[in-house]
Order: structure tokens, then sequence, then C-alpha cells
């Protein structure tokens, strides 16, 4: 019986773990080919006009709703990687006790940010749908763009967690380690 169970758990943890590489890959390459489209579209939208009096009036429209996907995809993957920007002077001077307790009120304050985040975002959404409202010049209904923020918001709740549990695996390593290291003092 242990042993089914066991298997389970190793099951579930590979899925989990190729769901998250699947995700890990999908976000960076959306970033990219979005990065890449975006810049082939403002160089062309340059030399057109640069060549012609004639411009391309989607390309800035098109351009910004594109950063906005892009900037939140990126606070996704720089979560993944914990590159976020963080003030850790105070954190860094604790005990390793506190810092988890302090990890986890960060989690929980950053989950509970992109929660509302989230939440004003499917209303921003909702409220584009009803109205009705498209772009000024490519005429597309607004909240195709707008669908950035509560996914991405999705996004970021998922890795603000994932972060979370990172950081606590890691400060219970640098605990146990410090544990091992006292009990070896004691002894010699």
């Amino acid at each position: 019986m242990l042993s089914g169970l066991t298997g389970f758990v190793q099951l579930r943890k590979g899925l989990c773990y190729g769901m998250f590489k699947l995700l890990d890959k999908a976000e960076e390459w959306i970033c990219a080919i979005m990065l890449f489209f975006m810049a082939i579209l403002a160089f062309v939208n340059v030399v057109v006009r640069y060549l012609t009096t004639f411009s391309f009036a989607f390309s800035e429209e098109l351009l910004v709703n594109l950063f906005v996907w892009i900037t939140m995809l990126g606070a996704s993957i720089a979560m993944r990687k914990g590159a976020l920007l963080g003030v850790t002077f105070l954190v860094d001077r604790l005990p390793v006790a506190f810092k988890k307790a302090a990890s986890v009120l960060v989690t929980l304050c950053g989950v509970v940010l992109f929660i509302l985040l989230a939440y004003h975002g499917v209303d921003m959404v909702r409220s584009e749908y009803r109205s009705g409202m498209t772009t000024y010049s490519m005429a597309l209904p607004m909240w195709i763009f707008g669908i950035a923020v509560p996914v991405c918001a999705f996004l970021l709740i998922v890795r603000t967690i994932q972060r979370g549990v990172i950081e606590w695996k890691e400060l219970s390593l640098q605990d146990v380690h410090q544990i091992s290291s006292s009990a070896e003092v004691k002894i010699k």
C-alpha cells in the first residue's frame, strides 16, 4: 500500500515538474516571439516613414499593447527566477527562522497583490467587452489586449507561490546545515 502511494506521489511530482517546465518554455518563447515581432514592426515602420510619407498607423497601437503582454510575462519569468527587485538588507541579517517567516509574509503579500490585480483585470476586461470598446486604428476589441492583465496576474500568482516554496526549501536546507554545523562544533 505504501509503495503504491509513494509511486503516486512521485508521478504527481513528475507531472507538476513537467507542466512547470512546459509553462517556463511557453512564457519565454511567447515573449521572444512578441519581442521579435515588435522589433521588426518598429523597424519596418521607421524605414517606410523615412522613404515615403506613408506610416503604419496601427503600429504604435499594436506595439503598446504587445508591450503590456511582454511586461506582464516578463514579470512572471522574473518572479520564477527570483530576479524581481527586492530589498533584503534587514532580512539577510535575521536568523533562519525569522527569514522563513519573512518569506511566508512576502509570499502572502505577493499573492494578495496579484489576486487583486487579477480581480480588477477581469473587471476591466468585462467592462471593455460589455461596452464594445475597440482600438482606435485597428478597430479590434480592446478586451483582446486587456486580457493580458488577468491572465498574467494568474501566472504571477502561480510563480509567487512557486518562488515562496523554493525559498522555504532553501531556508530549510540552511537551517539543517546550521544545526549540523553547531552539532559538529559541540562534539569536538
